[in-house]
């Protein structure tokens, strides 16, 4: 079996995150191995965990734009 996809998912919104983080967790593919609510999460989780893919929310506290830099 190849290696599966190592996603990140930060937004402010918990609901929608946890949402989004189950539906991608349920797939065979993937490896969700971060979650975060803000844009200093979002680095902290880049740097710490090194996720192929991470989902970001560009609204949310912290500019996800500024996170994403």
């Amino acid at each position: 079996m190849p290696d599966r996809i190592r996603i990140a998912v930060v937004d402010d919104h918990p609901l929608f995150r946890a949402g989004v983080a189950h539906i991608l967790g349920s797939e065979s593919d993937f490896n969700v191995v971060a979650l975060g609510g803000s844009a200093d999460d979002a680095i902290k989780i880049a740097q710490e965990q090194l996720p192929d893919i991470m989902l970001l929310d560009v609204n949310m506290p912290g500019s996800g734009i500024e996170a994403a830099k």
